[in-house]
């Protein structure tokens, strides 16, 4: 079954497009034709390559998280109430409102008719469905609690999301004064500083030192900015593109650990997703070792990615969960205590719920007090700039007027 995208008139003359998935053209257009359309244009359309998108936090970056957790908490739904699952897969794209979902899971809902499992045509789109989305899934399939599984997938979504919404809705008003200050800073040295400084060119008067490094902060920004400019933009490019290597993603990973204030938030961060994605996991039936081969990949942060292989290998030749991550130094003593007790008492995902919750919880504590933080910071640098900037030129001033009213 294809997709297809048209242009159409409604009977009342309004004008109308989207999209319609069909077996061929003819189809679609009967289809609309029922709608009391009229069809201006219609055009089949191609679906998303293999590798496209750009990945996020809970499943991929060419669907809005928001919309394919619903779309999830659909599927979950008609499945519990035993409607078959290409009927539930027709149901969802129809009742989809995002072009992007409804052609990913038309082509979905084509790859089961013919014969494949839900994890197998998920798999068409790796940057749409995560390795936790098809892990899961084959699990519910095999044990015959998709339904379950698809709840599990839908709240691990939302609680993914709802931190990376805390952590970006905290930093949005200190970004807002940094991108803010410095534009104020390079006003004010660009074109404040050399037309008010304008009035002694004229005295032979010597200036104070604080006047003379102001002016000459100024003199260059005014003369070389677009060297800032491209100085700048280089050592974000730069940095991007040694980041982006696996020696460098090394680095930066241990330096942000260890950054005083921010390497704790860091490290907390990666904590928290490697909990809730490894309680998901298994409470889904995924085995252990298999739910420790993604969930590396979930947190995010090198070092402790390389301290989770260690321990896989370390699992896999009999060890306890607990011991190995203990061993490596990068777990907090607590998830490791827990852990070994989840482990005696056979509740391990419990355990990792509850540390789930409680990091959580002291992610957005530590937030919320960075923010309180960063705001009068960043207050008071943009003041203090301010402040030497009026200085050094009322200095002068001041001095000028003392001449002109000193006697003879």
């Amino acid at each position: 079954m294809a997709i297809f995208e048209y242009k159409a008139v409604s009977s009342a003359g309004k004008p109308s497009k989207g999209i319609v998935d069909a077996d061929s053209a003819k189809s679609a257009r009967q289809k609309l034709k029922q709608r009391g359309l009229f069809i201006s244009e219609i055009k089949e359309r191609t679906g998303e390559k293999k590798g496209q998108g750009q990945s996020i936090t809970a499943f991929g970056g060419t669907v809005k998280t928001a919309n394919l957790t619903l779309m999830i908490r659909q599927l979950s739904t008609m499945i519990k109430a035993r409607i078959p699952l290409d009927e539930a897969l027709e149901a969802v794209v129809e009742q989809t409102d995002d072009p992007k979902l409804k052609t990913v899971m038309s082509q979905v809902k084509s790859s089961v008719n013919e014969g494949k499992s839900l994890a197998e045509s998920c798999k068409i789109f790796p940057k749409v469905f995560s390795p936790i989305f098809i892990s899961m899934i084959q699990v519910g399939e095999a044990s015959g609690n998709l339904d379950l599984v698809l709840v599990r997938l839908a709240n691990f979504a939302e609680a993914n999301l709802a931190m990376r919404n805390k952590i970006i809705g905290a930093l949005t008003y200190p970004l807002f004064m940094m991108v803010a200050g410095t534009a104020i800073t390079v006003f004010l040295f660009a074109f404040a500083v050399p037309k008010i400084t304008e009035v002694f060119a004229g005295s032979n008067m010597a200036l104070p030192q604080l006047t003379q490094v102001m002016l000459g902060i100024s003199n260059f920004i005014s003369k070389y900015w677009f060297l800032l400019i491209v100085f700048c933009l280089g050592g974000f490019f730069f940095f991007k593109w040694y980041v982006g290597t696996e020696k460098g993603r090394a680095k930066w990973d241990a330096v942000a650990l260890k950054l005083p204030g921010v390497g704790k938030l860091v490290r907390m961060i990666a904590v928290s997703r490697f909990a809730r994605t490894l309680s998901t996991m298994l409470g889904s039936g995924v085995q252990l070792l298999d739910a420790i081969d993604v969930v590396k990949e979930v947190v995010d942060n090198a070092v402790i990615k390389k301290a989770l292989i260690q321990a896989r290998a370390s699992i896999s030749e009999g060890h306890s969960i607990a011991g190995p991550l203990k061993a490596s130094g990068e777990f907090p003593p607590i998830l490791t205590h827990m852990i070994a007790v989840g482990e005696k008492t056979g509740e391990l995902e419990e355990m990792l719920n509850v540390v789930s919750d409680a990091y959580d919880s002291q992610v957005d504590t530590a937030i919320q007090s960075m923010t309180r933080l960063l705001e009068p910071l960043m207050i008071l640098i943009m003041g203090g700039i301010i402040a030497l900037v009026a200085l050094s030129i009322f200095m002068p001033l001041l001095e000028l007027n003392n001449l002109a009213s000193s006697p003879g």
